[in-house]
């Protein structure tokens, strides 16, 4: 196939180089040099009109497809969709709905590459894509090359009220856009083979450098090039482990990383120090993403308080000191042993989510943010994106088992099942998770029951969805 132009609303112009899925997603190598597989939904109808090769209906689908990797890789697929997960892979082929939430967190990221920082605080119940739409972030923001540093709180290994752990756990799942490795040591490697970079972080560090972490270790490794010294000073960067041996030879005083008391300052300084080391050397800045902040609302009083210190930081450090909703001064408690900014410089580069359940006990954000950083999640989905999510299913499906989806047999399932399931979304019947188990459950019936009916089984189905 020859390169045609197509254009995308965010991306810009670009050179089509190869179609997947019988069309519905594309390969396009953009006018800046990067190079994407998208969804064709995306790009202009002028795009899509134009082009030769075009999505084909269910009916038209090659009896065989060259499924190649993709065969296992749809199985994969599948296995977490049966319980309901979309997988990480598949955050965007597989979104119902979500445009409008979707042109919000890419002006946030933009926000964030272009102003400084940006904050998004994602709400809803149970079961209505609160990890789907962070993963679909995730995803967005390595696209927009950023750092991605994502956690999910707990009770045990990640409390809301422990800065120290939320630090070290969104270090330690570190990702790049440009390389499969994950954590400190790739970013400080890379920080470390630029001496300017090194410089102009010195430079722009707001506390005396023999008292700034990432400043004293940056220094001192210049000047230490044993391996042993920069692994275990990467190590305790990231919060794992105290000084060792190694690393004391190079770094004989390193200032102290608090894991206890009122240090959300700290980490949340550290954090956008990492944003800001990630623009020195290229990088757009670094999204921190964080699942499962309703376990908030299990917290006791004095917990609570310290919890609210680090999203409160994080928030401040992103929207800016004069963010017109927090105090900093206020608000956020210095530690008595050593008073950090909650911010490394005035524009760290920090994109930062974070997902809460609705519920009376979750944290103020309606207080700390103004209503443009909500993104609400609900049920409020149309019977056109649940019809075009089971459309994709149903492609899956038939590439992860080889088999040609007989118009006769499966026309039926496609034009009644997406409708059933909306109405029993709309109905409070079932959420998000339940649908999408609902939908693939229809697919295995359909193919694995050769004599099982199209017409029983959607009968079946709104019986047993009460409709």
């Amino acid at each position: 196939m020859e390169p045609q132009t197509v254009h995308h609303p965010h991306f810009g112009a670009g050179q089509l180089l190869k179609t997947y899925m019988g069309g519905y997603e594309w390969e396009v190598l953009f006018a800046a040099g990067r190079r994407f597989r998208l969804p064709a939904k995306e790009f202009s109808p002028a795009s899509y009109a134009a082009l030769s090769v075009q999505p084909q209906p269910l009916a038209e689908v090659a009896p065989r497809l060259p499924l190649e990797t993709d065969q296992f890789r749809a199985r994969q697929t599948l296995e977490a969709l049966r319980v309901g997960i979309v997988p990480i892979q598949d955050a965007e082929t597989l979104t119902i709905g979500l445009e409008a939430e979707r042109v919000t967190l890419d002006r946030a990221l933009d926000r964030s590459h272009e102003r400084g920082g940006d904050v998004l605080a994602v709400i809803g119940d149970y079961g209505f894509g609160k990890s789907h739409y962070i993963e679909l972030a995730a995803r967005r923001a390595l696209r927009e090359n950023f750092l991605v540093a994502g956690a999910s709180l707990d009770l045990v290994e990640v409390p809301p009220s422990k800065a120290h752990k939320i630090y070290e756990a969104l270090v330690v799942a570190l990702r790049y856009p440009d390389s499969a490795r994950q954590g400190l040591l790739p970013l400080v490697e890379r920080v470390l083979a630029q001496p300017g970079a090194v410089a102009e972080f010195v430079r722009l560090c707001p506390r005396p450098v023999n008292e700034c972490p990432l400043a004293a270790a940056l220094t001192a490794l210049q000047q230490c090039p044993s391996q042993s010294a920069l692994e275990e000073t990467v190590a305790w960067l990231s919060g794992q482990t105290k000084p060792q041996t190694d690393m004391k030879s190079c770094l004989k005083r390193p200032p102290r990383l608090y894991i206890n008391g009122e240090n959300a300052r700290q980490y949340s300084y550290l954090l956008t120090g990492i944003g800001l080391l990630a623009t020195l050397v290229g990088y757009s800045g670094i999204a921190v993403l964080i699942d499962e902040s309703e376990h908030y609302s299990l917290l006791r009083g004095a917990q609570r308080e310290r919890a609210d210190s680090f999203f409160k930081a994080m928030i401040v450090s992103a929207l800016g000191l004069n963010n017109g909703r927090i105090d900093a001064r206020r608000e956020i408690p210095e530690n008595p042993r050593a008073d950090y900014p909650v911010c490394y410089s005035s524009e760290p580069h920090l994109f930062f989510l974070f997902a809460l359940t609705e519920s009376v006990d979750r944290m103020a954000v309606g207080t700390w943010l103004a209503p443009s950083h909500l993104v609400r999640l609900d049920d409020r989905f149309i019977e056109r994106d649940i019809r075009e999510f089971y459309n994709t299913l149903l492609r899956y499906h038939t590439m992860a088992y080889g088999y040609t989806a007989a118009p006769e047999r499966y026309a039926e399932a496609a034009a009644v099942v997406p409708g059933l399931l909306a109405r029993a979304l709309a109905q409070h019947r079932i959420n998000l998770r339940e649908l999408i188990r609902n939908a693939v459950t229809t697919c295995d019936l359909l193919y694995l029951h050769p004599n099982y009916m199209a017409e029983t089984m959607t009968h079946e189905l709104k019986a047993g969805l009460k409709l």
